[in-house]
C-alpha cells in the first residue's frame, strides 16, 4: 500500500527521524511523510507514532476532465477495503488547477462512485476530528485534472491520546509537544523539569517516551472497523508494544507551575494516562523550579503574553536563570525572537510551525 503519514507544518524532519526509529524507509514531502508498507505497517504507525496527526492510505489516481468521466473511473476504486454499504463516510475535497474545480460537486460524484462500487446507500456524514469515533474520512485532492483519493486509517486525530481532558488556558498539543521532546533529543535517560508546565502535556509525554509506551495503545482507530480488518493480528501487535514497556521512567521528570488551576489539571491528567508515579508535579513559580539533579532538560512552552498575560522578558532571564544554575539545556517553543534573547543563552532554531493559530519556532540552547 501506498501510505502518507501527515503532520503539522514544519515537523516533517522530527516525523522522518521517528520513522527511522521505528525502522521505516520514508520520504519527506510537505506536511508529512510518503511510504510504502502493509496493513500491519498502517496497524503500527497509528499505535506508535507520537509525531503525526493521521495516517493515510492511498486508494488511487484517476484523471478526469467532466463529471462522467469521474463516476466512471472512481468506481474502479477499492473503496470496499475501507468501508462498508450502510456505514457512514465522510468526504472531504480540494481542487487546484483542474477543470472539474467545484470540491461539493466532485464530493457528490465521488459519493455516487463509492455507492456503485459498494453495491448500497452509504450514508454522508461530518466528520469530527476531535470525536472519538468520527465517522470514515475520505479525501480527495483534485490537481490539475488528477484525483487522488485517499482513506484515513486513524479516525479522531492521533494526538487525542485518551489522558488529556483536563486543560489549562493555553493547551499545546500532545503531537507538538512529543515534536519538542523528540527534536532536543530526549530519550527519557536524563533528568527533564517543565517549569512552566499547565495541564502538563509536555511532562507526561515524556514519560510515556522515557517508559517506551506506545501512545496510541488505549484508543480506537478507524482501521478497526475496515471489512478486512484482522482484530487478532492487532491484538498481538498491543501485546508485544505492552511487553516492551517499562515498568517505570529511567530518571526524574518535574512539571511545575505557579498557577494552582493547572496544577491540578496537569494531576488529572497524569493520573489519567497512567504516569501520575513517573512524575513530580508541584505548585511554583519559575524562578523557585526545583530540577532534580542534572545535567538535563528543561522543555517547556512558556506563555506567549496573549491569552495567558505575563512579563515576558521577566520569565525568559528566569528561564535563562534556571538554566545556569541547573546546567539543564533548554527547548522553549515560542513565537518572538526577541523577548527569547533575555535568557542570555546562545538559541538555536530546531523547527518552525504553529501553534493555536500562531508562527512558534522551538529554540535550543545547550
Amino acid at each position: 500500500m501506498d501510505l502518507f503519514v501527515a503532520c503539522a507544518p514544519g515537523i516533517e524532519p522530527v516525523l522522518v527521524k521517528e520513522l527511522d526509529a521505528l525502522r521505516v524507509p520514508a520520504s519527506s514531502v510537505p506536511g508529512g511523510a510518503e511510504l510504502k508498507g502493509d496493513a500491519g505497517e498502517l496497524q503500527r504507525l497509528n499505535l506508535s507514532l507520537r509525531t503525526a496527526s493521521r495516517v493515510l492510505v492511498r486508494l488511487g489516481q484517476v484523471q478526469a476532465t467532466n463529471f462522467a468521466e469521474l463516476i466512471r473511473k472512481a468506481r474502479a476504486l477499492p473503496f470496499e477495503t475501507v468501508a462498508r454499504a450502510g456505514q457512514p463516510v465522510s468526504i472531504r475535497v480540494t481542487c487546484h488547477k483542474s477543470r472539474l474545480y467545484h470540491s461539493a460537486a466532485v464530493a457528490e460524484r465521488l459519493h455516487e462512485a463509492l455507492q456503485e462500487r459498494l453495491g448500497g446507500a452509504v450514508p454522508l456524514a461530518k466528520h469530527d476530528e476531535e470525536g472519538v469515533d468520527p465517522a470514515q474520512l475520505l479525501l480527495a485532492r483534485f490537481d490539475h485534472d488528477v484525483c487522488t483519493v485517499s482513506a484515513d486509517s486513524s479516525g479522531a486525530l492521533l494526538h487525542r491520546r485518551g489522558y488529556r481532558l483536563a486543560q489549562s488556558q493555553a493547551p499545546l498539543r500532545e503531537t507538538l509537544a512529543a515534536a519538542v521532546l523528540l527534536a532536543a533529543g530526549y530519550s527519557g535517560a536524563e533528568p527533564l523539569i517543565d517549569p512552566l508546565c499547565g495541564s502538563g502535556t509536555i511532562a507526561i509525554e515524556a514519560a510515556l517516551l522515557a517508559r517506551r509506551r506506545a501512545p496510541g495503545l488505549t484508543r480506537r482507530f478507524a482501521f478497526q472497523r475496515w471489512p478486512r480488518h484482522d482484530a487478532g493480528k492487532y491484538e498481538a501487535l498491543q501485546a508485544r508494544a505492552r511487553e516492551s514497556e517499562l515498568a517505570r521512567a529511567p530518571a526524574a521528570i518535574v512539571a511545575s507551575d505557579a498557577d494552582a488551576a493547572a496544577i491540578d489539571a496537569a494531576r488529572e491528567n497524569a493520573a489519567r494516562a497512567g504516569v501520575a508515579g513517573d512524575l513530580r508535579i508541584e505548585q511554583a513559580a519559575l524562578r523557585d523550579a526545583h530540577p532534580a539533579p542534572g545535567p538535563g532538560l528543561i522543555a517547556t512552552n512558556p506563555p506567549y503574553g496573549i491569552r495567558v498575560r505575563a512579563d515576558l522578558s521577566r520569565l525568559y532571564a528566569d528561564l535563562g536563570e534556571l538554566a545556569r544554575r541547573s546546567g539543564y539545556r533548554i527547548a522553549a517553543l515560542v513565537p518572538d525572537r526577541p523577548p527569547a534573547e533575555r535568557a542570555g543563552v546562545a538559541w538555536e532554531r530546531a523547527i518552525r510551525t504553529r501553534n493555536g493559530g500562531l508562527n512558534v519556532e522551538l529554540l535550543l540552547a545547550r
